[in-house]
């Protein structure tokens, strides 16, 4: 898949989250791939995979993200990158992240050694309470 089956994992292991996953197709571009809701809390993810140090994101993405950070501060970027890590930034660092290696860039948490392995709770807390730059 071409966002590292994130999806699925994240559904999968986001535990009390209500986690739906997001497509316009031809409507409107831009909408990032999950959209999750916790205890009153809603938020957006959108996931990319890469095996070395960058990812593509698309002008429109960035634009999508940065309106609705205007509205919700709860949107973020996860990147599976080399298959066995997560890392997690706010949108915030979004067009960062277009120009400069994933290492280079704020990160509200990075986790090793594949999903079943990732720290879950901790990514939950980012997810309810993360919502700085």
């Amino acid at each position: 898949m071409s966002d590292g089956e994130l999806r699925k994992i994240f559904r999968q292991h986001l535990h009390g989250f209500d986690v739906l996953s997001v497509e316009t197709g031809g409507t409107t571009s831009g909408v990032p791939d999950l959209n999750y809701a916790r205890n009153g809390i809603e938020g957006w993810i959108e996931n990319k995979v890469c095996d070395h140090w960058r990812c593509s994101i698309r002008p429109m993405q960035v634009g999508w993200c940065e309106r609705r950070l205007r509205h919700n501060p709860r949107v973020f970027v996860a990147v599976r990158r080399a298959g066995t890590e997560l890392w997690l930034f706010h949108a915030s660092n979004m067009r960062r992240l277009v120009t400069e290696r994933l290492d280079t860039v704020p990160r509200l948490g990075r986790w090793f050694g594949g999903a079943a392995n990732w720290d879950w709770d901790g990514i939950a807390w980012e997810l309810l309470n993360g919502s700085r730059s």
